[in-house]
């Protein structure tokens, strides 16, 4: 019964992997479309062929990642593209299953020490919030959640002291999609200089490398390329669940255009001074077992929550806040807080049903425009500070008894 129950989660990820890889084939929607424009560059790459600027695919069909990132799509280019579509979507399904394994860890590790109950069954919960974003990611191929997993890695080996290991890890990300720049905000801000130095030599050795290959004249034209790309991304792109766009829509229809900066500088504010504030409470000596390792591993997943509502992203994006969606979840699980359930149900309603196969064209197009997926991750966010505060605030209190 026990090893039964230790293999539910894995299982019920695979299931979901292969029943979604089935389904998709039969309907003819095997089409992977952002896995295409990874995998055409990448042979244009190999060619000497033109990889920024032109369109692989239909809509948004422009490589927009930078030149070291190609490199990690040549392998596919071994093969013909339905098979490396097939590969790629089995690579992310495991991606899925080993991203939800480390936050598990992680949280059991540093928050939730006691042993939880039906522990593999909350994992299965924490995976059903973000199954809409998860059908999402698999059909377009994207690699969202490979972005969520370097990042918990880079966090599970900065706890742990591995300093240069987990830059790599950072830098990676950072490479890939620039704006997780914003994850330097606790290293910057605790100080962990090794840390820092360790991602400084990452991106650099990335950024230096299309320069060895195929050398600096081709490696100028792409960084040029890929700077212009950049530049003229958000121009065309209409996010009708950031922060900038709820403001725009509820509140202040008369935004100028740098209002997106300007929130995302607000917003880097407001983090430092969170973080800065949880600084100041580990040096007063609050305390409790953990708790600066505590406090950095909720630093860092607000960070990855709030993220995709301060830059213009595909909403799948949100399943960054999936370590928050399980922290809460786990939560209410191991201190009985059965209250929270139906708010969470409402919040998650928001969050991860929208979808025309759920709720018809026609309503998902109406809760879209209402950015209802961006206010509940708002909500979820505050919800999770709010328990994470208390539960401090509480230990405080029993320790100084």
């Amino acid at each position: 019964m026990k090893h039964r129950l230790i293999s539910i989660f894995p299982v019920f990820i695979g299931l979901a992997v292969l029943l979604t890889l089935t389904l998709n084939m039969i309907n003819g929607r095997f089409w992977l479309p952002d896995f295409r424009v990874y995998y055409s560059a990448a042979k244009q790459f190999i060619s000497g062929g033109q990889v920024y600027l032109v369109s692989f695919d239909d809509g948004s069909g422009f490589f927009k990642y930078s030149p070291a990132m190609l490199y990690f799509f040549l392998p596919y280019t071994l093969f013909s593209y339905k098979l490396a579509s097939v590969i790629h979507f089995l690579v992310l399904g495991i991606t899925y299953w080993y991203s939800l394994k480390i936050i598990q860890d992680l949280l059991k590790k540093y928050i939730y020490i006691t042993p939880l109950r039906n522990e593999q069954l909350l994992m299965v919960i924490s995976f059903l919030c973000i199954a809409i974003h998860f059908s999402r990611e698999m059909f377009l191929g994207n690699i969202n959640i490979v972005m969520l997993l370097l990042s918990c890695l880079s966090l599970r080996d900065h706890l742990e002291r591995k300093h240069f290991r987990g830059s790599l890890f950072l830098g990676l990300v950072i490479l890939t999609k620039p704006y997780f720049l914003i994850l330097v905000l606790p290293l910057l801000l605790r100080k962990q200089w090794k840390s820092l130095a360790g991602l400084v030599v990452t991106l650099f050795a990335g950024l230096l490398l299309p320069f060895l290959y195929p050398g600096p004249g081709k490696a100028v034209l792409l960084y040029q390329d890929w700077f212009h790309t950049m530049s003229t991304h958000d121009k065309g792109y209409y996010d009708m669940n950031s922060l900038d766009y709820l403001l725009r829509h509820y509140l202040f229809p008369s935004l100028p255009a740098y209002s997106g900066i300007t929130i995302l500088l607000f917003a880097c504010v407001l983090l430092s001074w969170l973080i800065l504030a949880n600084v100041n409470r580990e040096k007063a000596g609050v305390p409790g077992s953990g708790t600066v390792s505590r406090d950095k591993l909720f630093e860092w997943f607000i960070i990855l929550a709030i993220l995709p509502g301060l830059i213009k992203t595909d909403w799948v994006a949100y399943l960054l806040g999936t370590p928050l969606i399980t922290f809460i979840i786990f939560y209410i699980s191991s201190r009985e807080k059965y209250r929270l359930i139906p708010f969470m149900v409402i919040l998650l309603f928001f969050f991860s049903t929208n979808s025309d196969d759920l709720l018809g064209r026609e309503l998902s197009m109406k809760l879209l425009v209402m950015g209802v997926m961006g206010m509940s991750n708002l909500f979820l966010v505050l919800l999770s500070y709010g328990i994470f505060r208390s539960e401090t605030c509480k230990e405080k209190s029993i320790d100084n008894q």
